[in-house]
């Protein structure tokens, strides 16, 4: 799965990568480590505003949610979405029809099992470029407040070779889009399979850590 991420380049660097630019009202701070049970706010674009990076809430919230203590509940289990049960999970196959996004990173943590403990292993792309998680965004009123609040989940997929090795037990990595297929993949509606396929293959590196809050 993927719960922690970092997100270190400065948002020009972000925005000459992606060619996008953030919203001019949004204040954005390099991270070495962002979790995903703080609920944070983190960068994505979404398939409504292709030209543009703002700022959502990790952890899904779908329309249908009645009120802010069912939005709290259900926020925990939507942090990713198998891509297997996208299409089938209430909470899910709304999004996934037409409301895709890319939620930008430059690594993530994940930890391997061993018979001494768990390694932290941090993810990284060869050339420490901005890459794109595939995703899906909802946006949900809060009727008590009338505060609209929109959120994201993280897809993921069977892990590959690499992962496989690390992830070692549930076998999972998240989706991440290759810049030739951001496009397509907003675009595809239900029709995304080989651009998972891309995915499954992206190259990565990988380094052992101590923990997140070390990594330079």
């Amino acid at each position: 799965m993927c719960f922690n991420i970092s997100i270190k380049n400065s948002k020009n660097a972000i925005e000459n990568q992606l060619d996008v630019v953030f919203d001019e009202d949004i204040i954005f701070e390099p991270q070495h480590h962002i979790t995903a049970f703080s609920n944070p706010l983190i960068p994505v674009i979404t398939s409504e505003n292709r030209n543009n990076i703002q700022l959502y809430h990790w952890g899904l919230i779908p329309a249908w949610v009645k009120d802010r203590k069912q939005a709290h509940e259900i926020r925990k289990l939507t942090y990713n979405a198998k891509s297997e049960t996208i299409t089938i999970k209430p909470s899910f196959r709304s999004s996934i029809k037409d409301k895709k996004c890319l939620i930008i990173a430059d690594g993530f943590y994940e930890w391997q099992s061993t018979s001494t403990g768990k390694v932290c292993y941090y993810m990284t792309h060869p050339q420490n470029e901005v890459f794109t998680f595939g995703g899906i965004w909802s946006d949900w009123l809060d009727k008590s407040s009338g505060e609209l609040i929109n959120s994201v989940s993280i897809m993921t997929q069977q892990a590959n070779q690499l992962m496989g090795k690390i992830h070692n037990l549930k076998k999972r990595q998240p989706i991440i889009i290759h810049k030739n297929y951001r496009e397509k993949w907003f675009d595809s509606r239900l029709n995304y399979d080989k651009i998972l396929d891309v995915s499954f293959n992206f190259i990565l590196t990988s380094k052992i850590i101590d923990s997140p809050l070390k990594v330079k």
